[in-house]
């Protein structure tokens, strides 16, 4: 935990030496976090995806990383992440639910009309938010939504997503202030994304309460 906790608060400085040291193996490695960060929820928590690619983008200014070849490579290891995680949620979510009677059926079927309905929206920004990014496609599968459906709105969402974050980075990052302090920004992104997921869980919470 203690090395990744520092690679964390370092992260512009890791990846700067990584990509110095293994320019070739380091696009492999960021394929693989970004991959499984997206496919796997349980695991969300440990890799800073958002923070991950601005990260990238500041580098890509300084002409260390390709920003074209990772913009597509990255956007296609966010959509097979997703894709992984939407196929296990599709052949788990029958088995959980005749294994563990003490689910709800009705928040199931709930999961199912709501991914029917704002199955592309939640797509689309779960991209933004910690954790959620990765947990998302596993309910849209559980909830049985629309392979074809989930699979335009997978592509066009990872693409929103890196593309976004990267270009941030690469504009931002021949400023001076940013490129010397990319890991207390890439921090308190992460930070920003996390603050939004929580105030709209508590004011959904208010709102449910004052409905009763």
């Amino acid at each position: 935990m203690g090395e990744l906790a520092d690679f964390f608060f370092h992260i512009d400085a890791s990846l700067r030496e990584a990509t110095l040291a293994y320019p070739v193996a380091t696009y492999g490695l960021l394929f693989a976090v970004i991959y499984t960060e997206t496919a796997f929820f349980p695991l969300a928590p440990f890799f800073p995806g958002d923070g991950l690619l601005f990260a990238v983008g500041v580098l890509c200014a300084g002409a260390l990383l390709n920003p074209f070849a990772i913009c597509i490579l990255l956007s296609v290891a966010a959509t097979l992440g997703a894709w992984t995680g939407y196929r296990l949620g599709k052949g788990l979510g029958p088995v959980l639910f005749e294994r563990f009677r003490w689910l709800n059926k009705r928040n199931y079927l709930r999961a199912h009309a709501f991914y029917r309905k704002y199955g592309a929206t939640a797509l689309i920004t779960s991209r933004f938010l910690p954790i959620v990014k990765a947990l998302v496609p596993f309910i849209a599968g559980v909830s049985r939504m629309e392979p074809d459906r989930f699979a335009k709105y997978n592509v066009l969402s990872a693409i929103i997503w890196v593309v976004s974050l990267v270009t941030l980075g690469y504009f931002l990052g021949n400023v001076p202030f940013i490129r010397d302090h990319t890991s207390w920004l890439v921090i308190g992104l992460a930070a920003v994304f996390v603050g939004g997921l929580l105030v709209t869980v508590v004011v959904k919470l208010v709102r449910s309460s004052t409905l009763r």
